[in-house]
């Protein structure tokens, strides 16, 4: 016989009672739950919508020239510097430069491979954005951890208080993100501790303190090391700087204008499909990368191909792609070959050998303005000033 024949009325009532209390319990906690869920969807939207991203180079906010005694951060959002005297070198070059170094509290603190946990770093970056006495931030050297940040960096607050910001490497990350959410210019130009000739030294001052356009930047193969010209061993060829011949490749003739966009393409491709993803429509890209594979560096130029941004973009300007190798790699193509074929396809502008990454000779390369690529004579002239 069921075990309820044997209850008594009681009993059923107050089972009965129980039954339904933890129904409505239930039902008011899916109730609430639904109700959280639609509230954090309505927040991401709305501070979705305060933000506007910038296409096309429209609308780009220029920041002010640098002057003599400036104060400049010299910030670790990513990597930790490999000791104490890379940073006391970066507080050197900017002493140098003119400017008052102010090193980041957290710069030299350790977690894992960067420079102290996310909310230390986020912690300098913020501060160095809120503070007025700083006119801008140099990043000291690049690694891993920039990624971390993008979601969390005061966005609004570089929007309303534009300042010059300059790096590479994982620091990509910020300048393209910076870029989308604010339509800011910045400067891709080698991290402090990679900052090794004359040349990127005087690039990196001139591009933060000059209120004219910048000088045009041309494609020459000359000085490339032969370990990032698609050679597969490092010292293929002695160069004699007694002999030098100055040339360039394009694998697609023709001219392209737009505002100049790029950077690592690893970070790029770290970005795409995200809201800090920046709009590629009608721009000039320039993409660099170091100590990667040439499958590796496929796999991204391939995503950029899937995603159709290869489609959009004026024209695309290769740059230094420093210690990058076939050796040991299934993929055995030059970066010419790799990336030439894609575009060859695409139709588009694309030349090679454009000194813009992070090696001795590379320049600095402002983000967000306007520029011409003629990809048959190999340079990029810049239309427009980047400061103001």
């Amino acid at each position: 016989m069921p075990a309820t024949d044997h209850m008594t009325r009681r009993e059923l009532i107050g089972n009965g009672a129980k039954m339904l209390i933890s129904a409505t319990i239930f039902s008011k906690g899916m109730d609430k739950m639904a109700q959280a869920k639609q509230q954090t969807k309505h927040q991401s939207q709305s501070k979705n919508a305060t933000i506007a991203v910038k296409p096309e180079g429209e609308n780009i906010l220029k920041p002010k020239a640098l002057k003599p005694g400036d104060r400049v951060a010299l910030l670790c959002p990513a990597g930790r510097p490999h000791n104490p005297a890379s940073v006391n070198r970066a507080r050197a070059i900017v002493e140098e430069m003119g400017f008052k170094p102010v090193v980041g509290k957290n710069a030299l603190k350790i977690f894992g491979t960067m420079a102290g946990c996310d909310e230390e770093r986020l912690s300098d970056f913020n501060d160095a954005l809120s503070d007025d006495s700083i006119a801008g931030i140099f990043c000291v050297t690049g690694g891993y951890g920039a990624l971390h940040l993008v979601d969390k960096i005061d966005w609004d607050q570089l929007k309303q208080s534009p300042k010059v910001i300059a790096g590479s490497d994982d620091i990509c990350h910020l300048l393209f993100a910076a870029y989308a959410r604010t339509g800011i210019v910045s400067f891709h130009a080698p991290n402090m501790d990679r900052i090794s000739s004359r040349e990127s030294f005087d690039s990196l001052k001139q591009a933060v303190t000059s209120k004219n356009p910048l000088p045009s930047v041309q494609s020459n193969y000359w000085g490339i090391d032969a370990s990032t010209d698609g050679s597969s061993e490092t010292k293929a060829r002695i160069p004699d700087d007694k002999w030098q011949i100055s040339y360039s490749y394009a694998a697609v003739e023709g001219v392209a204008e737009g505002a100049l966009l790029g950077g690592n393409l690893t970070a790029l491709g770290s970005l795409m499909g995200t809201s800090y993803q920046p709009s590629f429509k009608n721009t000039v890209l320039f993409l660099e990368d170091i100590n990667e594979d040439h499958g590796v560096l496929d796999r991204w130029f391939t995503n950029l191909y899937l995603a159709g941004v290869l489609s959009e973009v004026s024209g695309v300007a290769m740059g230094d792609f420093e210690s990058c190798r076939t050796k040991e790699c299934f993929n055995m193509y030059s970066l010419e070959d790799l990336f030439g074929d894609r575009m060859k396809q695409q139709n588009r502008p694309c030349c090679f050998g454009m000194p813009l990454g992070q090696s001795a000779r590379s320049l600095a390369a402002p983000i967000g303005v306007r520029v011409k690529l003629d990809a048959t004579r190999g340079n990029i002239t810049y239309l427009e000033t980047a400061l103001i």
